[in-house]
């Protein structure tokens, strides 16, 4: 009788631990699915991403009082009660397009006339070195526009170095998605999506630079800049299984005057990257910030 009850006992903690894993799927509204979306605890960071099949199993049995965030490019957010989900076998989470500022400007920017190319962007200061992007996290440059002048995005461009195992840690590929933000001065955070463009890089971990041609997408560059951003994400959602690993190939990164660059996990709140390094040279003690090395190539609008 005793070992009956031990059986039927660690069946219904089975069935509650299973039960405390959300699976499901992410799509738009027309049922067609969304690669690589992003699930996370609101205002911790702490999630995983979907597959390439909008596919996503996420462990929530720490988090039963909390609210999951649902997050994808050219999409509205989406919040659920988790406590709302735990019961159910598979979820379908559907979210809503959203409307991007380039829908805005796409007609109008077809008949303006343009300056030739300019060159923006962060180049080599100090040192470069390699920097792990962890999984869902968002590293977006600030981009100044010192023309004053409105224009357009033609391509944006990073480099990309091979990353080396290194012993006590796990190395796991990554996929880069590329977006686009305007810059809002006033609350000196990346803000409103420019585009749906959803543009992923699937790099060979080698040393390479990595160019994409916006000509035809008309990505506006607003008289206050705009913010490129790359995100990490996850091949294979299922791994890595510890919180501490590398992923490859790195994002190259040079220190810099000033702190243009903001951190985002999984399209929650930005963080400005204000780590300071200490650089001294012939007695002058000089603060540097790291940032990566991102160029954009930008057409003015003519007067």
């Amino acid at each position: 009788m005793k070992y009956l009850f031990c059986v039927f006992f660690g069946l219904v903690v089975l069935n509650n631990i299973q039960a405390q894993n959300i699976s499901g799927q992410i799509t738009a509204v027309n049922d067609e699915p969304l690669p690589y979306s992003n699930v996370s605890i609101l205002n911790k960071n702490i999630g995983t991403s979907a597959d390439s099949l909008g596919v996503f199993n996420f462990n929530v049995s720490k988090h039963l009082g909390d609210t999951i965030f649902v997050s994808q490019l050219g999409y509205q957010t989406k919040k659920i009660p988790v406590n709302s989900l735990i019961n159910q076998t598979f979820v379908k989470i559907i979210l809503l397009e959203s409307q991007s500022i380039l829908d805005e400007v796409l007609i109008s920017n077809k008949k303006k006339t343009y300056t030739s190319v300019k060159t923006l962007g962060v180049n080599r200061s100090k040192i470069k070195f390699r920097s792990s992007v962890p999984y869902g996290y968002e590293r977006c440059l600030y981009i100044e526009n010192k023309e004053g002048k409105k224009g357009k995005l033609l391509w944006v461009s990073f480099d990309l170095k091979k990353k080396k195992p290194r012993e006590g840690y796990d190395m796991f590929p990554t996929y880069y998605r590329i977006k686009f933000y305007e810059f809002n001065k006033a609350k000196n955070i990346p803000d409103t999506p420019l585009s749906s463009f959803d543009s992923i890089i699937k790099p060979k971990n080698k040393n390479q630079k990595v160019t994409i041609n916006l000509n035809e997408t008309y990505m506006p560059f607003s008289n206050s800049g705009i913010c490129a951003c790359i995100e990490a994400i996850n091949p294979k959602p299922n791994q890595p299984k510890k919180t501490m690993y590398l992923t490859a190939p790195n994002l190259v990164v040079t220190y810099n005057e000033q702190a243009l660059t903001w951190s985002s996990y999984r399209g929650q709140l930005w963080t400005h990257m204000t780590r300071k390094m200490k650089w001294k040279a012939f007695g002058k003690t000089s603060y540097y910030y790291a940032n990566p090395m991102m160029k954009i190539g930008v057409q003015f609008e003519k007067q």
